[in-house]
């Protein structure tokens, strides 16, 4: 737009312009017009194709998670104790990458809050400019209409005084006829100048912009504090062996996940909108910002490019016209009058007049420099730098931050999950193999070994208390352990008597009852008669 070593020029930063090159097509892949037109459905369809890339991501991200864990929910291979170490220093690392991207964020979010402030100070600055054309627009057509009406009643009155000189008269007449026609016309400009600007409140606009802008500024670090919450979370997580921690954080990283994506599709759309517009701010608002106001007129304040007379400098000249003539005549009337007339209300009206004629200068002096298109240009170029310079990189940034929060927190996601899946199982085995119920290797040899008990005389089992008093029974019959010596003699002696006779048979009988009350009488099935017992009472016999 000229030269860059001018203050009041505005050259687009080389942000906006590489953003700007992005290119903008429609939903058959046709390049569409990249001027910033928010009007259009044209281009709004290609922002939202552009937005549209990071949720097409968001989706394809979903997919791919969904199809991890499905394939490793049911994986129960054991992992060696050290691969978890691992999990968890790859867990810890990305949670510190996560934290810087969220600060990363915060910085944006907070530096693209310091620019917005500085595009409304300059706004306000505009509607400062704004208000003065309107109030000294008032003073004009006060001191040149309701308050020059009655001093011009009263030198009226005056004049009509017949008089001898009637040269004099008559050029005082003329200079009377003068002053009101011209302050008719002050007025009538001064109401021209009022009156478009008089639907336009910036200041209420500002406002506005001020508590959205207060509103984002805090949404924004809202949201991003929130993420930093989880990547802290991660962190700390990752520390111990949890698996409600994990598998909450996982949740939560899921969430992060999915809002950063679909904040990256917000910023990159707004981003790319910014740039569009900050190649050609000053058309942007006076052809798409909701003023009200002639589109001309506005990018005539804005860019200071003359290309055909405004309105509102026309009204200014001929106010000044106006005012001028009602100078001249006023001074007509002040030399002539007292000296033609001896009229005592003759002063005081002049007075007025004179007074209201300099009070219209002074507005004028004052108009003149508020329509100045230099002073609306440079306000206006410095809240577009503001905006377009430092605003737009740290919009940028907060789309870079939501870009790589995204991918570490898919990430995240995948190694958290991965433990989450790897503890579970670890813990599933280890109880597997201490659990004495699941153990299928003695406890059922010995239950089929267990011998079947022979049928009782009544047809039913005994109770447990009678089954203890039975083994108790066992053991006082139980005989003490013989002596070698004994048993090999009683051995002999039963074997002689068999040799002997037939006779011998009831020694033998005897010796060989003997020999069998040296055994245990119960062959050892004593032992297992409480487990016995204690596998019937489980049993729905009684």
């Amino acid at each position: 737009m000229g030269a860059s070593g001018v203050s009041d020029e505005y050259t687009p930063p080389r942000l906006s312009r590489l953003l700007h090159s992005l290119p903008h097509i429609n939903v058959t892949l046709h390049r569409v017009n990249d001027t910033f037109a928010p009007n259009s459905p044209v281009y709004l369809e290609s922002l939202g194709i552009l937005g549209s890339i990071p949720g097409a991501w968001l989706i394809l991200t979903l997919t791919v998670l969904l199809i991890y864990l499905l394939t490793r929910c049911c994986d129960r291979k054991q992992r060696p104790p050290r691969s978890i170490s691992a999990l968890k220093i790859t867990l810890m690392i990305l949670s510190v990458l996560c934290c810087g991207a969220i600060g990363m964020g915060l910085f944006g979010n907070d530096d693209l809050h310091n620019a917005m402030l500085q595009s409304i100070q300059a706004g306000n600055q505009l509607a400062a400019l704004v208000n003065t054309v309107k109030n000294q627009s008032s003073i004009l057509e006060e001191t040149m209409g309701s308050r020059a009406r009655a001093p011009l009643s009263r030198l009226a009155d005056a004049l009509d005084t017949p008089v001898a000189n009637q040269t004099a008269l008559g050029t005082l007449l003329r200079a009377l006829s003068t002053l009101r026609n011209n302050a008719s016309l002050a007025t009538a400009a001064a109401d021209n100048l009022k009156r478009p600007l008089a639907a336009l409140n910036l200041d209420a606009f500002m406002k506005r912009m001020w508590v959205w802008e207060a509103a984002r500024w805090a949404g924004g670090m809202a949201g991003w504090c929130v993420g930093g919450a989880v990547c802290v979370a991660l962190l700390a997580a990752a520390a111990r062996r949890s698996r409600r921690a994990l598998l909450l954080l996982c949740v939560g990283a899921l969430g992060a996940l999915v809002a950063c994506w679909l904040a990256s599709a917000v910023l990159a759309a707004g981003a790319v909108a910014a740039a569009d517009a900050c190649q050609d701010p000053a058309a942007a608002l006076a052809h798409h910002a909701r003023h009200g106001l002639p589109a001309d007129m506005v990018h005539y304040y804005l860019s200071c490019k003359v290309s055909r007379e405004n309105q509102l400098t026309a009204e200014l000249r001929a106010a000044q016209r106006a005012v001028l003539a009602v100078r001249q005549a006023l001074a007509v009337l002040t030399r002539g009058a007292p000296q033609l007339f001896n009229d005592p209300g003759l002063q005081p009206a002049l007075g007025a007049l004179n007074a209201g004629t300099g009070e219209a200068e002074r507005a004028l002096v004052s108009l003149s420099a508020a329509l100045e298109c230099r002073t609306a240009r440079a306000s206006f170029v410095a809240g577009a730098r503001a905006a377009c310079d430092a605003g737009l990189q740290a919009l940028t940034l907060q789309l870079l931050a939501a870009i790589a929060a995204g991918f570490l927190f898919t990430a995240i996601v995948l190694v958290d999950s991965h433990a989450w899946i790897y503890i579970n199982t670890k813990r599933s085995g280890t109880g597997e193999e201490q659990a004495p119920f699941l153990s299928s290797g003695g406890s059922s040899a010995a239950s089929r070994t267990l011998p079947r008990p022979a049928p009782f005389p009544n047809g039913k089992p005994p109770s447990y208390s009678a089954a203890v008093q039975l083994m108790d029974l066992g053991e006082r019959e139980r005989p003490r352990p013989v002596p070698a010596r004994t048993l090999s003699r009683m051995s002999g002696s039963a074997t002689l008597g068999r040799g002997a006779s037939g006779g011998g048979g009831g020694a033998g009988a005897a010796l060989g009852g003997a020999h069998t009350l040296g055994r245990a009488p119960h062959n050892g099935k004593y032992a297992t008669l409480s487990k016995q017992c204690k596998t019937l009472e489980g049993n729905d016999f009684y």
